[in-house]
């Protein structure tokens, strides 16, 4: 090695200890909240419970998820004075007295909090046929719009955090027109963190539609988490209460595009359970599409679930989409068959891999 090529890598080596000893500065100077959520009457922890950081505009800086334990740590992106909120799924929320964060300050808080379980509005047939746009406060719809932004919330957490697998099987299918299955595919996946299927950001979903031209075919995007709690989301559609048909036992918030909207679009419904407030399903279809897409019946659901420790996830997913037979030279396009994707999780393992819930694996998904 000559001279000049051991100070060059001196030179990097030097560099790289400058870069370590940054983030190391940062992070040992950013400014943190450690503590414990705590149910006031039975003493036990709360586990996934969301707890935020909000500043004195009432802006959320930060949030994090309780674990098993109640244990919680967050971190503010710069001194200031705070407040910590709480959004527990099916609970009614709490929010502290402000206090200062120094910069590389700790500070220790135990939120101790009495638990009152949210009431569900009762349905009425003036909410059932009213269909609101950004539901004001008050209003049933409104009532089940933030149970539904905390369970996509703690969903969202639990499955980003390092401390969950989910082990799913997945069946992949093409029918013909008739329903008449061409291939058949199931196989096992080592797990996911995060939303099972791909989407886009919903500012480009307003503009183009659930529904968009690929060389390949048309794509089918299914509303996420992210998209479902966005502001445009919420200007693009309206939203009404609904009554499971079958029983009492789920509330329905239903959505559909508002008036005027020409690209393709979705509407469908986020089911609650009416004695928890838990989100138990979200089912979707899409409108605004060529009959030929019609004819395919496109749609898609989302499964939600708890885990004993009470983290939330998701338990099973579907999107069904048509496939489309082009003839050259002709402008008329006819339906070729439909493609099927599903999944559900058979295990949740932990960070270790080991195994910390199962459920049976059905000989195949329905």
């Amino acid at each position: 090695m000559t001279e000049q090529e051991s100070g060059s890598g001196w030179h990097r080596s030097a560099v790289s200890l400058a870069v370590i000893a940054a983030l190391w500065c940062s992070a040992s100077s950013a400014q943190v909240v450690r503590g414990e959520l705590v149910d006031a009457i039975s003493r036990r922890p709360v586990p996934a419970g969301i707890v935020t950081l909000v500043d004195t505009a009432q802006v959320e800086r930060a949030r994090t998820l309780t674990d098993a334990t109640g244990y919680f740590v967050i971190r503010a992106p710069e001194p200031g004075v705070f407040r910590l909120r709480t959004l527990i799924v099916g609970f009614e929320g709490w929010e502290s007295e402000p206090f200062s964060l120094g910069r590389g300050q700790s500070v220790e808080r135990e939120i101790t909090l009495r638990l009152f379980r949210i009431e569900l509005p009762e349905l009425t047939v003036e909410a059932e046929r009213t269909c609101v746009v950004r539901p004001n406060e008050g209003l049933a719809a409104a009532a089940l719009w933030e149970e539904v932004k905390k369970a996509l919330a703690t969903t969202a957490l639990s499955m980003e955090s390092r401390d969950y697998r989910f082990r799913t099987r997945t069946t992949e299918r093409e029918l013909d027109p008739y329903g008449v299955v061409r291939t058949d595919t199931t196989y096992l996946t080592p797990g996911y963190r995060a939303w099972p299927f791909a989407s886009l950001a919903a500012a480009r979903l307003s503009e183009r539609g659930f529904v968009q031209s690929a060389p390949g075919g048309p794509v089918f995007y299914g509303p996420d988490a992210d998209v479902l709690v966005s502001e445009t989301f919420l200007d693009d559609h309206c939203f009404r209460v609904r009554l499971a048909e079958e029983s009492g036992a789920y509330l329905g918030l239903g959505f559909e595009p508002v008036s005027g909207r020409k690209v393709p679009e979705v509407e469908g419904v986020l089911w609650l359970d009416s004695s928890t407030a838990a989100l138990r399903r979200l089912e979707w279809r899409y409108r605004n599409v060529s009959r030929w897409v019609r004819s395919g019946r496109p749609e898609g659901y989302v499964e939600f679930a708890e885990l004993p420790d009470g983290a939330w996830f998701i338990r099973r997913w579907m999107l069904r989409a048509p496939v489309a037979r082009v003839f050259v030279g002709r402008p008329d396009t006819l339906l070729y068959g439909v493609k099927v994707k599903q999944a559900e999780v058979v295990e949740v393992v932990d960070r270790r891999g080991k195994p910390i819930f199962r459920y049976p694996v059905p000989d195949r998904i329905p």
